[in-house]
């Protein structure tokens, strides 16, 4: 074949991405050999480029540069040489091929193709130009094979409770080396250096604390981002974390949901706690100052239904309605605090009686454990039963042609049902095993409500009053609320034995108490 006088020359090899590139070599090879086959010399009368960039990207800035651009400037007739159709493009209706086509329709370019036998300038018959049309539509349609295969496993590795994304924080993605097979294994495992942050993410916001606060709080802690390096951890990314079902044992698709292998951070009790926080901040305008005050996002305002934020002004504390627009007057903190401290003392009972009411629980623990065994089985039969029906589904989706929408619909109301369950299940069994540290810890708080109130600092302070008490409105320079249950027990309890000579009815206060705890789904 006769060389052009002094053309525009490039010999082009191209693999997709970056660990492909072990194979350029072998293009390169089979370049040269063109090239010498036809007396071209490197650097005189060709020029040979290679680099990594897939044929589908819309914009290919690198062939563009490297190729097309080139070639467009050229002043004579040029040649560019490709090992293979596929090297050049996979995209029939690609801007790269268009201007190739016109540059050679023209007489300004001749396109090589020595693996393929095939030749195109303007004076190529119609069969050579059918070959190229054909030849990229070939290499179109092995790549969506190839496409489809890689979809088809990692959807098969998806079912099986395989990851194969990037591990979220928590976790890292290993290359395994293996013996067995010729390409290494990868896999995830729990990041044990922040494993222990994600954990605390979710107890905080468990707390009801706003993500900026938290990621300040985690960030103060000492994590690092494994990613950039940087001792800082984003709002956003807190959100982020806190929205990902990974981190109790689901992973999740393109909107479908998979149990995955690795082990959990957190339970789903947990997760669902922040979630039921979410849904709690989302319905009410909420302010958060990062500063502690003993009315933090507990009080609502008695006009507009606003949080009632707390504001320091030189040395006192003012409490004023988040809503600059409503008229409910500013009011001094310590004029409404009074009236919380009283509480706390009427709610301390005697200390005398802490010691005899703790020994009778005792006692009587024996009772408390038959309502956990029964409230266990009969969880564990619920449960089985939906196992059970589960099955069948499954055989009517095969016999009767359910169609795939209806059997996903029931059997994700099926699986959630179960899930509550599980939950409930899990606090029953941790509730029978902490019921008397739980009754002494209660005990403990009612033996000395005032003092904690009176010692506490702003933060543990607010933490009490909103543990026993709810619903508080400031109106008016006044503060109304409701005295939680069962703590409005214990108060009508001390007006009847204010010295705690009846133990037995205290008692029955706390053991009231406990089995609203047991039975209520959503108090742990």
């Amino acid at each position: 074949m006769k060389t052009l006088n002094k053309p525009t020359t490039l010999l082009v090899a191209r693999v997709s991405d970056v660990e492909q590139r072990k194979a350029l070599p072998a293009q390169q090879k089979r370049l040269y050999e063109y090239a010498a086959k036809n007396n071209w010399k490197q650097d005189i009368d060709f020029k040979y480029i290679e680099f990594d960039e897939t044929a589908f990207k819309q914009n290919r800035k690198t062939f563009n540069e490297l190729v097309i651009t080139p070639l467009e400037n050229a002043t004579e007739p040029s040649i560019v040489v490709f090992d293979k159709i596929d090297r050049f493009s996979r995209d029939s209706s690609s801007t790269e091929k268009a201007t190739l086509t016109r540059l050679y329709e023209s007489g300004k370019l001749e396109m090589h193709f020595p693996s393929d036998n095939l030749y195109i300038n303007k004076n190529s018959p119609a069969a050579d130009r059918f070959r190229l049309d054909i030849g990229i539509s070939l290499a179109a349609y092995y790549s969506s094979s190839i496409r489809d295969n890689v979809k088809r496993r990692f959807d098969q590795l998806r079912s099986e409770g395989v990851w194969t994304h990037q591990a979220p924080i928590g976790y890292r993605n290993i290359v395994m080396p293996t013996e067995a097979l010729s390409r290494p294994l990868k896999g995830v495992i729990v990041d044990e250096e922040r494993a222990h942050y994600v954990v605390k993410v979710f107890e905080l916001r468990a707390q009801g604390m706003p993500y900026a606060v938290i990621a300040k709080e985690i960030t103060k802690a000492g994590y690092v981002s494994r990613k950039t390096g940087k001792a800082k951890l984003t709002k956003a990314t807190v959100e982020k974390m806190l929205q990902n079902k990974f981190y109790y044992g689901i992973m999740e698709h393109d909107g479908v949901e998979y149990k995955h292998n690795y082990p959990a951070l957190i339970d789903r009790a947990l997760y669902n706690r922040c979630q039921r926080v979410k849904e709690t901040r989302g319905v009410t305008s909420t302010k958060w100052n990062s500063l502690d005050f003993n009315f933090n996002d507990i009080v609502r305002c008695g006009r507009c239904g606003r949080t009632i934020s707390s504001f320091k002004s030189k040395r006192w504390v003012y409490l004023k309605c988040a809503n600059p627009l409503c008229d409910n007057p500013n009011t001094a903190e310590s004029l409404v605090l009074g009236s919380i401290g009283e509480l706390f003392h009427r709610m301390t009972v005697p200390k005398n009686l802490v010691e005899k009411v703790l020994n009778e629980l005792k006692r009587n623990h024996d009772d408390q454990q038959m309502f956990h065994v029964q409230s266990i089985n009969s969880i564990r039969k619920e449960y089985d039963e939906i196992t059970v029906k589960l099955e069948n589904w499954f055989e009517k989706l095969v016999d009767e042609k359910i169609t795939p929408e209806q059997h996903e619909r029931i059997v994700k109301k099926l699986t959630g049902r179960q899930e509550e369950l599980d939950d409930r299940l899990n606090v029953l069994t941790k509730g029978n095993k902490d019921f008397l540290v739980t009754a002494s810890y209660l005990l403990d708080l009612l033996g000395r409500a005032k003092e904690l109130f009176e010692l506490a600092d702003e933060h543990q302070r607010s933490k009490l009053i909103g543990f026993m008490v709810s619903n508080l409105q400031l109106n008016d320079k006044k503060l109304s609320y409701t005295v939680n249950y069962p703590f409005d027990k214990v108060l009508k309890q001390k007006e009847k034995d204010p010295d705690g000579s009846k133990t037995q009815i205290w008692c029955r206060t706390l053991k009231t108490f406990y089995t609203l705890k047991m039975t209520n789904g959503s108090i742990y």
